[in-house]
């Protein structure tokens, strides 16, 4: 995905702009950021340098210019001259993360000197072409390739939270990524071939992923937005499975405001346990920081149903054969 000057000057004057082009306006249907030769096709050097005085536009040394607007990881990987990586290109596209980098993360191309940035942390990868994505000046690793490198690199939590995403929003498709992959050169396949196995689309959100990769790496396998009747009418719930009573719940704190809120809780719970589900509950402080606790918990809860379920089956073929 890219946007030329072409296309951003076309979208001005769709919108019936007529005599002099405003800088702060250009800017914006240009992607946020163009380089010295695109913005004076329209604009006058003087037009450009009031605009860099009063603070909106940022002129860097190396003659491109962002609207102050942008957001910081963009306006660095300008000044880098680099590429948004990871989970920073995740961000940049739109998809979610389950923990956002410390730094901004960046990748030059090989042979390409590093510009080093105290808010960065930049890596050298080949990065051919068409695996790029680009608004303005601003250029990401695409879609794609964003989602196979996270998957290799990341944590399994990290990485199935930003495959589950991508998928989601359309952005990626399993077709495609299995494509990609198959031809990947880099490290890490398996635990990239992992991700790419457990991902999907279903999950609702990042907090809902990192909670299923918990449940994974514990082996319990468990279905994202299952729909679960009771007596009480359908259910949908952020994780359960016809093999195991157990649900697992994703419990952020913004559902539950007030009393209208907790009453709704509280009979969807209870209308869950009449069902005969066991319904284990977790905060984002939990999936977040105690992923293994979180796990430990749904596999013992699993077993102990199993068993008992195992037990009540066997005791009732012995009724039936005396």
């Amino acid at each position: 995905m890219s946007t030329d000057d072409t296309a951003g000057w076309r979208s001005l004057r769709l919108k019936g702009k007529a005599g002099p082009v405003d800088v702060i306006e250009l800017l914006g249907a240009l992607g946020g950021s163009a380089s010295f030769a695109q913005m004076r096709r329209h604009v006058g050097r003087r037009a450009l340098d009031r605009a860099v005085d009063s603070g909106e536009v940022l002129h860097s040394s190396h003659g491109l210019y962002s609207l102050a607007s942008l957001s910081e990881a963009r306006r660095i990987a300008l000044e880098c001259r680099a590429v948004l990586y990871g989970r920073s290109a995740a961000l940049a596209l739109g998809i979610g993360v389950l923990h956002r980098p410390k730094k901004i993360e960046l990748v030059v191309g090989r042979g390409v000197r590093k510009r080093p940035h105290p808010a960065a942390e930049i890596v050298t990868r080949t990065l051919p072409p068409q695996q790029l994505w680009q608004v303005g000046q601003v250029k990401a690793t695409s879609p794609i390739r964003t989602v196979l490198d996270c998957a290799a690199n990341l944590e399994f939590a990290e990485g199935l939270a930003i495959a589950d995403s991508a998928l989601r929003r359309g952005l990626v498709s399993r077709d495609g990524l299995e494509v990609a992959a198959a031809t990947w050169v880099g490290r890490n396949r398996m635990a990239q071939r992992r991700v790419l196995s457990c991902m999907d689309g279903r999950a609702a959100n990042p907090f809902e992923s990192g909670l299923r990769a918990a449940c994974l790496e514990a082996g319990v396998v468990l279905e994202p937005q299952m729909r679960i009747m009771t007596a009480g009418g359908p259910y949908t719930v952020d994780l359960g499975s016809d093999e195991t009573p157990v649900v697992a719940e994703a419990d952020s704190f913004e559902w539950h405001g007030g009393r209208d809120d907790l009453h709704r809780d509280c009979t969807r719970y209870n209308e869950l346990v009449r069902a005969g589900r066991i319904v284990l509950r977790f905060s984002w402080e939990h999936v977040m920081f105690h992923r293994d606790w979180v796990g430990e918990v749904v596999a013992d809860v699993a077993r102990r149903a199993y068993r008992h379920n195992s037990g009540r089956s066997s005791r009732g073929m012995r009724r039936k054969a005396a």
